[in-house]
């Protein structure tokens, strides 16, 4: 029989705030990390992220809170006993400059140049699977930046091994197009660019694009969508890399998927179900709208995590609890963990669920957050519960919320599922920019379950 402990990582010294709060979970041979930001967990940045006010321009502020938080960073990865080289995939969030009035889907805002530096310390030899993504906002007033991570131990004590696709522009931040480890392959987020775009030439009539040229739509005639071109462009790219790897899009098990505007949900999706026809053998989908997408002209990040052809028996759709409107499984196993697919509180026949929903003549007579998390966690037990496994095995959760004024709320429903566990699930959360899929919907939640199998 597998292990099937839960065990909470937690540095000796390591304070506790005022939530329930994991640093990190390990859960058999993986880890997973919460949200890191540069914060002391009690009162707001920590002093040494700080930029001093006397001296505002003598030191740069992302790259001040990311050697602070890599420092913790490396105290949770020793408390696990866990090599950096082990970690498998990076998620970095943003802080983007969506408050401001003048902000417009496609701007660029984010500086991150001294955090991929700082970044470049800690991983000093491979630099994992990656996705940066711009938000609205974090829990910590003043942060730049949050990141979270996955690890995992080998079964026979190697370390990833790095993949490469030979006709694949790599990473303009240095980091991984993919790694392996074990019957496991991690991808990067990856953007419809060629890493060059089109600076100082006369393509596109001068018009400044950081897309690769076979990417680009040319917005001459009705229905030229230009998110379709670029999700087919990074569907290929991806497939190229997993090809490299010895595998296929087909043993994918969950999709990473970002894209600046909800309103080209459509055109992404008819590109997708070309890609993965049969929604219960397409992966789980974490699906997240309103974000800034790090290069020009770029409409969709999206980043994925499949299995080797020997563990392609290992995949298997959870059937029961709830069928997405969209194109994917409610959840998909992969060995010992099950993905869901982004969670928000709908019903079909409503939208946002009666349950979840104020009293219109009585709109400040509930809680938001928790009636929405309520809800989501009901629908998730539905699908824990056709997979056969309890849901107080989720290890990881992930909360997009339109307005962090939820979280609270949403958190006190948490901490109702897991009173009587023996540990609180790695958790990052942060804000998006005002707009999920459904209007009055404002958390999506995604989750990764731990329920290892015998053999």
């Amino acid at each position: 029989m597998s292990d099937t402990k839960i065990q909470v990582i937690r540095p000796e010294g390591m304070p506790q705030p005022a939530i329930p709060y994991s640093p990190a979970v390990r859960a058999g041979d993986w880890l997973f990390f919460s949200g890191q930001s540069a914060s002391d967990l009690v009162s707001g940045l920590a002093p040494e992220a700080v930029v001093p006010a006397a001296f505002p321009h003598y030191s740069n502020a992302i790259g001040k809170q990311a050697a602070a938080l890599y420092g913790r960073v490396g105290s949770i990865a020793e408390a696990a006993g866990l090599d950096p080289k082990q970690v498998v995939r990076v998620n970095q969030w943003y802080a983007a400059d969506m408050k401001s009035e003048s902000y417009k889907k496609g701007d660029l805002t984010v500086n991150n140049k001294r955090y991929v530096q700082e970044k470049g310390k800690f991983f000093q030899t491979v630099s994992p699977p990656s996705t940066g993504i711009g938000v609205r906002g974090h829990l910590v007033e003043g942060a730049k930046v949050e990141v979270d991570f996955t690890a995992r131990w080998s079964k026979d004590g190697s370390l990833p091994v790095k993949v490469s696709a030979p006709d694949v522009a790599k990473p303009a931040a240095g980091h991984a197009e993919g790694v392996r480890s074990d019957h496991w392959l991690f991808l990067s987020g990856d953007l419809a660019s060629d890493w060059k775009g089109n600076w100082g030439s006369a393509a596109d009539g001068g018009e400044l694009t950081a897309l690769a040229p076979e990417a680009r739509a040319s917005g001459l005639f009705w229905g030229d969508e230009a998110v379709g071109r670029q999700t087919d462009y990074i569907l290929g790219r991806l497939q190229k890399v997993a090809e490299a790897a010895g595998t296929s899009l087909d043993n994918a098990v969950k999709a990473y998927v970002y894209l600046s505007d909800p309103a080209d949900y459509c055109a992404f999706e008819d590109v997708w179900a070309k890609w993965f026809p049969d929604s219960l053998k397409a992966p789980a989908r974490a699906l997240v709208p309103s974000v800034e997408i790090g290069a020009k002209g770029c409409l969709v990040e999206i980043g994925m995590e499949l299995l080797m052809p020997e563990a392609a028996h290992l995949k298997k759709p959870v059937a029961g609890g709830w069928a997405p409107k969209s194109k994917e499984p409610a959840a998909m196993r992969g060995d010992d963990l099950i993905f869901f697919s982004g969670l928000m509180a709908t019903d079909p026949a409503t939208g946002l669920a009666r349950e979840a929903a104020p009293t219109p003549g009585l709109p400040y007579f509930g809680n938001a957050g928790y009636q929405q998390m309520a809800y989501i966690l009901q629908k998730a037990k539905r699908i824990a519960d056709a997979a056969g496994v309890e849901l107080k095995r989720i290890v990881k959760g992930t909360l997009y919320f339109t307005d962090l004024n939820l979280y609270a709320g949403a958190m006190d429903a948490l901490k109702e599922v897991f009173a009587d566990a023996d540990h609180f699930p790695a958790m990052t959360a942060v804000e998006v920019n005002r707009e999920l899929w459904v209007p009055g919907c404002g958390i999506l939640a995604d989750f990764v379950l731990y329920d290892p199998q015998e053999g």
